[in-house]
């Protein structure tokens, strides 16, 4: 036994006393909650079984999860015998190289620091991570055209939140997805494996749990593939990249049991809310009763009676409770909640806890102080390159995960050229798909808490669609009493798109204007009307860090091939919400089908360090046959790149660049 000792003697027994009895039942609802939604053989859920093998069973308690251990090292045997029971077909050397987290570190110094952690109430804070990590192990069937690293170098991040309190969460399939014990395993073998670059994904609304587990795996399957015959390199990913998929609590809009289950667990509340809207519904029913009356004394209707003031009011109730159920029911508001409040902070804990294991690790291998400045130059040097890839409300999620790890924030950051997420990480590509953001976030005057951060990225692509109905109709509603604007819940960032020829627009303009006024090309619609994206009071720096992927006739996107214009707008809506409804298409999603060039082109983004505009356009032509997409790449260059000519970029900076002046677009 190593040097910490147990401040209580085992086997541990509640009270047998009515207050005993009340703690033995607290405790073993938490602690068979804990184990009932945290992944087997994880780092909490071995926490949460050590305290119920260490209690004997009072009080009703099941036996063959209470069995009162009188010595630590028992508790940990019985833990890697469970483990053995689990994996039946594997013996303990199998054992240890599918979990070798627990194997090594669920011992007997581990169990008695557990139950310190637990007597001194400590226990909170040892369980306290907010997100589980897995390792995809293949799909079945599938394994043969997987590429070697598929398997290896694919893992899901998992928000442990769910996605209602009388919700249990729903784990991935344990035949797909194993769980790692803790992130610092996955540091360790970001660490020995020399890993250069991770690209994490996350989904958007209305996307539950299993569905997207789905996508995650069909995705890797492609994205490790071997390279077809032919082929260039950055086709597929490669051994020293990793893509991690993340997935905080979304739920299924309308057919949901959880919404139903939500509302029966909480009565009360339910009854509260219609008796209060049965209230306020009293006030235009009144209001309309004295119209009715008012009509009837001259003479406008006859015979308004009592049952007809009734009826008024059951209408306006009804009305009202049926357009307020119909609202929670289709989940926006409850969907971009948790991505905001559990979604951003889960991910960005994440991103701080696996670069503080990868500081550890890397101080491990130099043996020197942390202060040393030779130390802080060698992490720099090696820090891991992160992509971020989201997609419509996951836009949001990422927006706000860059805005909470961002070292500065607010305007007087706009020299800073440091694009670190830590100490040994640092941000490449951020690509948004579809994303459910307001156009208003890249205004000035709108945008402080995020302009910082997004300035750290490598690059930014935007790909969008102006036929997105979901993000243009659906969004409008969902957002109609949230956002401070009207226009901010009406225009979205994902619907801006570009007109038929952008070069040609782009060439009518000056040389030396060009770098701002290609930003007037930039169109939105609400309906059926378009306009400018960026209007003369915008401010042009974030406009400009980005590169537009206008998809909106893009194959799995749309199935319309008119021009958009006022007469076309309405009929091609009609269609293709035909087209998505039957299943055909996606109008919000289809990015990511594993057959369009939108998703063929991610490997290239996630491995080329800023890749210029000759070399994206010759990825486009490449997988994009049918020229549907149409690109701007952004107008400042990235730093060290040639896409812009320099005496243009030194003449357009020493022009009119002040916000809102007559050369503004």
């Amino acid at each position: 036994m190593g040097a910490t000792q147990l401040e209580e003697a085992l086997p541990y027994r509640w009270a047998e006393s009515s207050a005993g009895r009340e703690a033995c039942a607290n405790d073993q609802r938490w602690l068979g909650g804990i184990v009932a939604n945290a992944a087997p053989f994880s780092d909490w859920w071995a926490k949460a079984r050590i305290v119920q093998l260490a209690y004997e069973p009072m009080y009703d308690a099941d036996p063959a999860v209470y069995q009162g251990k009188a010595d630590p090292r028992a508790i940990a045997d019985a833990l890697h015998n469970e483990l053995k029971t689990h994996a039946q077909a594997f013996d303990w050397a199998q054992c240890q190289e599918r979990y070798p987290g627990f194997c090594r570190l669920v011992d007997e110094e581990y169990v008695i620091k557990t139950l310190n952690h637990w007597k001194r109430r400590e226990f909170t804070k040892a369980i306290g991570r907010n997100f589980e990590v897995y390792r995809y192990l293949g799909q079945e069937g599938k394994q043969g055209e997987c590429g070697e690293w598929c398997t290896q170098n694919t893992f899901l991040v998992v928000s442990t939140a769910s996605v209602s309190l009388a919700v249990e969460r729903s784990l991935p399939n344990p035949k797909l997805f194993r769980p790692l014990f803790n992130v610092d395993e996955l540091a360790e073998i970001i660490h020995q494996r020399n890993i250069r670059a991770l690209t994490l994904r996350t989904h958007g609304y209305a996307n539950p749990a299993g569905g997207f587990y789905k996508f995650l795996s069909d995705e890797a399957n492609y994205l490790f593939a071997k390279p077809k015959p032919g082929g260039e390199p950055t086709d597929t990913l490669g051994e020293e990249h990793l893509y991690i998929g993340y997935h905080w609590p979304s739920e299924q809009p309308v057919f949901n049991r959880g919404l139903i289950r939500d509302s029966m667990s909480n009565l009360e509340i339910l009854m509260k809310f219609l008796g209060s809207l049965l209230l306020l519904s009293f006030i235009p029913s009144v209001v309309l009763i004295g119209l009715t009356e008012l009509a009837e004394k001259i003479d406008l209707v006859r015979d308004v009676g009592p049952q007809w003031h009734l009826a008024i009011a059951a209408g306006v109730f009804f009305l009202w409770l049926s357009l307020l159920m119909l609202l929670r029911s289709v989940v926006y508001q409850r969907d971009r909640y948790r991505a905001i409040h559990y979604g951003a902070p889960d991910l960005a804990e994440f991103f701080w806890r696996l670069d503080k294991s990868l500081k550890r690790l890397m101080l491990q291998d130099m043996g020197l102080p942390e202060r040393d400045e030779r130390v802080q130059l060698a992490l720099k040097r090696s820090r891991k390159l992160v992509n971020l890839i989201g997609h419509s409300m996951g836009g949001l999620v990422l927006v706000n995960v860059l805005r909470v790890l961002s070292d500065r924030f607010g305007k007087d950051d706009q020299e800073s050229n440091d694009d670190g997420l830590g100490d040994c990480l640092k941000l490449g590509k951020l690509i948004l798909a579809s994303p459910d953001i307001p156009l208003e976030l890249l205004r000035e005057g709108r945008n402080n808490y995020v302009r910082s951060a997004i300035r750290r990225c490598e690059q930014i692509y935007l790909m969008s669609s102006d036929r997105d109905i979901v993000l243009r109709y659906l969004s409008t509603l969902g957002n109609w009493f949230s956002e401070p604007s009207v226009e901010m819940s009406g225009l979205r960032l994902g619907n801006v798109f570009l007109p038929p020829n952008p070069e040609k627009e782009i060439q009518k303009t000056p040389r030396r204007k060009r770098r701002r006024e290609q930003l007037k090309i930039l169109l939105i619609r609400g309906a059926i009307l378009t306009r400018q994206a960026v209007r003369p009071t915008s401010a042009y720096d974030l406009f400009e860090n980005f590169s537009y992927l206008d998809c909106s006739k893009m194959k799995g996107v749309n199935a319309v091939a008119l021009e958009l214009n006022p007469f076309t707008a309405i009929p091609i809506d009609a269609i293709n919400t035909f087209f998505y409804l039957t299943g055909r298409i996606d109008v919000h999603g289809g990015y990511f089908f594993t057959y369009t060039p939108t998703f063929k082109l991610l490997p290239f983004l996630m491995q080329v360090t800023a890749p210029s505009e000759e070399d994206v356009r010759h990825e486009l032509d490449r997988f994009d046959e049918r020229d549907t997409i149409r690109f701007l790449y952004r107008a400042i260059p990235t730093p060290g790149s040639v896409d812009i000519d320099t005496s243009v970029v030194e003449s357009d900076e020493q022009s009119d660049i002040a916000i809102g002046s007559s050369e503004a677009p």
